[in-house]
């Protein structure tokens, strides 16, 4: 799968309406380079500890998205944060071609803002909306500081996402042209 893609769709579990990002990276990307992707794509600030489910099993960060797919998987799971337990589920899409002047990882398409680290999980989340929502829910005042201003549940963000995966797409190509430049000295 050289210069394969692989175009995978991240849910969060239980989110009504759902948060989602769609997003192309390349196929020998690892689960622990996925990790950093999701991180950037979803808006999590990697604060807490995580692990990939593939059926019934912890997945080992080695394991590639191109050896996903070739064993069939379609579907898989990932926990972010053990706390507040935020489950997300991957879908393999489809793989392609990667287009030669395209930067990878990039977002294709997504829904939904994010949730603040630490609010509790999927219901903590929605205590947190319906709170801001209403300035004259008893915490309204607090949590609106604690987050450090508005909250709009439905922004997507799609600028900051671009931006963070802009970032890991100048790294990857950094680290590219290192093993390039170390494998042509002798």
């Amino acid at each position: 799968m050289s210069g394969s893609v692989i175009r995978l769709k991240i849910t969060l579990d239980d989110s009504e309406p759902p948060i989602w990002r769609r997003v192309e990276l390349p196929a020998e990307t690892d689960l622990k380079g996925l990790h950093r992707v999701i991180q950037a794509a979803m808006g999590w600030t990697n604060s807490h500890l995580h692990e990939f489910q593939v059926g019934r099993r912890r997945a080992a960060g080695r394991t590639t998205l191109a050896e996903l797919a070739a064993s069939g998987v379609r579907r898989f799971g990932y926990l972010y944060d053990m706390g507040d337990s935020w489950q997300h589920t991957l879908g393999i899409e489809k793989t392609l071609a990667a287009e030669p002047s395209a930067a990878y990882p990039r977002l294709v398409d997504g829904a939904g803002r994010c949730p603040p680290e630490d609010c509790g999980g999927i219901p903590g989340f929605y205590s947190f909306l319906e709170a801001l929502a209403d300035p004259r829910h008893p915490e309204h005042a607090e949590l609106l500081d604690w987050h450090g201003g508005p909250f709009d549940a439905a922004d997507l963000d799609e600028a900051g996402i671009r931006q963070r995966l802009a970032r890991l797409a100048t790294a990857r190509a950094r680290a590219t042209v290192r093993r390039k430049l170390g494998a042509g000295k002798t």
